[in-house]
């Protein structure tokens, strides 16, 4: 229950605090000066028929982009809203000048909107689109919490990762693989919270869509522990676990550590030949705080393994 009303929590407190530049252009402080872009980086709008949502796509592009005739490793990241510049000014720390990844692609799932509209829309798309099942629970959870903040009447969806799944792999991945060079051998998804929740969805579901997988905290405890009944699935059904998988949380968040532990001794049980597995548990860090430390140290490791 306690990790429940974290999560909501962290929702009301991303609609209060701007978090990325996005949102500040809209807000700017002093309205005669120029705001702050991320360089290399622009906005594109992809309809999904599949889901009936106009989806925001942030798309950062490599510094050679321009000079290279080449394709490039394409990150997938789940809620820009909260941490593309943090990804995006990571990722470019660790090509230039010294190379601890390669240059990549960076492609954020968004909903469009500007201020607060655009906070509600992209609440209300995560709830949806990140969670793989119904939960009334959750949805009353976070209803409740944003009509005591003066926002009613807001309808919260859930259960519809297996529609966004397919919106990734049937229109996203065409649409990007036609508009950019990308390599479609070199796709890593990049998710947190509710976003690691998708990217373990995905990992028991389909997990040759992507080659890496970085999970943070993910809502191992939504809908009962579901996720648990898709591993064991997933063990009865299949020899091998093709995926090279960095799962991490913060030591502070309540239950996420000990959840976290248990799907690595199962994953690490069954023994899969192809399965590169790490699993990191931060110290002194909880479920927000965790996010930058996870992202230096997943990332690097993720395009460094020293196994493959």
């Amino acid at each position: 229950m306690r990790n429940k009303i974290i999560d909501a929590g962290i929702i009301i407190l991303l609609i209060s605090i701007s978090f990325s530049p996005g949102f500040s252009q809209t807000t700017p402080a002093g309205k005669d000066y120029p705001p702050v872009t991320l360089d290399r980086t622009e906005i594109r709008t992809l309809h999904s028929k599949l889901v009936g949502q106009d989806y925001e796509l942030w798309i950062s592009l490599p510094r050679s982009y321009a000079a290279r005739d080449t394709v490039f490793p394409v990150i997938i990241i789940l809620d820009p809203y909260r941490g593309f510049s943090i990804i995006k000014g990571f990722t470019d720390v660790l090509t230039t000048p010294y190379t601890f990844i390669p240059e990549v692609i960076l492609v954020g799932i968004g909903y469009g909107g500007t201020g607060t509209e655009a906070m509600l829309n992209w609440v209300l798309g995560r709830t949806r689109d990140l969670t793989p099942v119904k939960n009334t629970r959750t949805e009353d959870l976070f209803e409740k919490r944003l009509a005591g903040m003066g926002i009613p009447n807001l309808e919260f969806q859930t259960g519809g990762a297996p529609l966004f799944l397919e919106f990734i792999k049937n229109e996203l991945f065409p649409f990007l693989e036609t508009s950019y060079r990308v390599d479609k051998h070199a796709r890593m998804l990049s998710g947190y919270s509710f976003g690691g929740l998708f990217g373990m969805y995905v990992l028991f579901h389909e997990p040759q869509l992507f080659q890496k997988y970085f999970i943070g905290s993910p809502s191992l405890h939504y809908s009962d522990g579901i996720t648990f009944d898709y591993e064991a699935k997933y063990a009865a059904d299949h020899p091998d676990l093709p995926a090279d998988v960095f799962m991490s949380a913060g030591a502070l968040e309540t239950g996420t550590p000990e959840n976290l532990r248990k799907m690595e001794e199962l994953l690490r049980s069954r023994n899969y030949k192809d399965l590169i597995l790490e699993t990191n548990i931060f110290e002194k860090e909880n479920h927000v705080t965790c996010m930058p430390a996870a992202v230096s140290r997943g990332f690097v490791k993720l395009f460094n393994n020293e196994e493959k």
